[in-house]
């Protein structure tokens, strides 16, 4: 039997000393598993391949935060010759189209690589993990990470490949893998994908209860997968297959426990890092993002959007002109021919190379979403105000309607090239959105990829 390989972070002899941060590091060599899982260095260099792994452009340094999920809902406008609406719904014909189906293939191969390095992580920490691992508590942080990360990479492939859940929660659509071989499975529906990541949440909440390790607070495990991250993932999770009290439950945890605070200038803190429960630090960014984001004012080829296409998104010509999250060197550059969103650029700022996943501000909005009508309301204007929107233009909801649009035009600002906005749209079942190029946006489901039905590890 061939020995398992899995990814791990940066050269050994620097994880071997002792270093105290054992988090922010690239992926640059593999060892054989069975060598590797002989001591607790070897276990940390497992989880930290994955977080290393996440940043890649395949995965969230690129395809599934800023990059295609964003430019599924037409977020850019970075093109030389404005396209034709049938040229931007190109993007959708997943299956014809060589580019679309290129990221429909790559975004599922590699998400489940990754899992495979998670199921394979677990395996040697049952079997071998109790024997190894002798720092007190280690065992169930890296289990419950894990179990977290898991969870994390199964849900962003549901809410993908998966139906729109309110409408076909019994569709087939993704194989649970729960080790770390080739065997082929069948399709499970979204129900029962869905009950397996909210399985392997609560397992992960318990194991990371303890807090006696020293690093064991939010303020200073951001870059891993948290117990509050955990929470507010199943926040996100129950909200999603509509258990609107148990994600309202997490969701208040999360504001209560966190001790964190929503960021009221990002002046510095472009990427709102000190309200962010769960983000990435990718090594060296500026440098591997700059064909990307540029601290220019001339764009070409960046992520750019025109002037007109913010003013309608950030409200401009009536609330938006104290918006933190549109303002002149706040949330974006305002340059010559557009404006670039600041969140990934690394020049005069507090924090450098964070890519944000799972944010403060986002409990508030479930919260917003989850409560009685009546209530919801303080919960939405709470972070308007934070993001210097006057409380002379605080929301009132008369119907639910307006809740959800309110919510629909906060989470276009407020995950502006984080890849959350998608997700939302495709919840709620929108037939249109700002700038939609299609008469109706039935183009939500990304289908199984073809090699993996005909050739792979999946039978339909």
């Amino acid at each position: 039997m061939k020995k398992s390989i899995i990814i791990i972070g940066m050269a050994l002899t620097a994880l071997f000393s002792a270093c105290a941060d054992w988090v922010n590091v690239s992926p640059k060599e593999e060892v054989e598993a069975d060598k590797l899982f002989n001591s607790e260095n070897g276990f940390k260099s497992a989880l930290i391949g994955v977080y290393a792994r996440m940043t890649l452009t395949e995965n969230y340094g690129k395809n599934l935060s800023y990059g295609y999920i964003e430019d599924l809902v037409q977020r850019y406008d970075n093109y030389s010759i404005v396209p034709t609406d049938a040229k931007r719904a190109e993007r959708y014909d997943y299956k014809n189209d060589k580019t679309a189906k290129e990221y429909v293939n790559s975004i599922w191969q590699e998400s489940y690589n990754t899992i495979a390095n998670l199921n394979n992580l677990l395996n040697y920490l049952e079997n071998k993990g109790r024997d190894v691992i002798l720092t007190e508590g280690l065992w169930e942080q890296i289990k419950g990470e894990a179990l977290g990360l898991r969870a994390f990479h199964y849900f962003d492939l549901l809410r993908l490949y998966g139906p729109i859940y309110s409408k076909d929660p019994d569709m087939k659509c993704l194989p649970w893998r729960t080790e770390f071989n080739a065997e082929r499975l069948p399709l499970a529906s979204a129900s029962e994908i869905a009950g397996h990541i909210i399985d392997d949440l609560k397992g992960a909440e318990e194991l990371l209860k303890d807090k006696s390790l020293a690093e064991d607070t939010v303020r200073n495990r951001r870059h891993r997968m948290n117990r509050m991250a955990v929470k507010g993932l199943m926040a996100r999770v129950y909200l999603w297959v509509g258990d609107k009290t148990n994600a309202a439950v997490k969701a208040q945890e999360v504001i209560d426990e966190c001790g964190l605070s929503l960021v009221r200038s990002n002046l510095e803190d472009v990427s709102l890092f000190d309200e962010t429960l769960f983000a990435l630090g990718m090594d060296d960014m500026e440098e591997k993002l700059k064909s990307d984001w540029a601290d220019i004012t001339l764009y070409s080829n960046e992520y750019y959007i025109s002037l007109e296409n913010a003013r309608s998104v950030f409200d401009y010509t009536t609330i938006g002109v104290n918006d933190i999250r549109y303002r002149s060197g706040y949330g974006f550059i305002h340059g010559v021919n557009g404006l670039l969103c600041r969140k990934y650029l690394g020049k005069s700022v507090l924090y450098k190379e964070k890519i944000p996943l799972i944010r403060l501000s986002e409990m508030y909005y479930i919260l917003a979403e989850s409560v009685a009508l009546a209530d919801s309301e303080k919960y939405i204007n709470t972070v308007r105000n934070a993001r210097g929107i006057s409380r002379n233009y605080d929301l009132t909801f008369s119907g639910e309607n307006e809740r959800i649009e309110a919510l629909n035009k906060e989470y276009q600002k407020d995950f502006f090239a984080e890849g959350q906005w998608f997700y939302f749209l495709k919840r709620h079942n929108y037939s249109t959105f700002h700038r939609c190029p299609v008469a109706e946006m039935v183009y939500y489901v990304l289908p199984t990829p073809d090699d993996e039905i005909a050739y792979g590890t999946v039978n339909e």
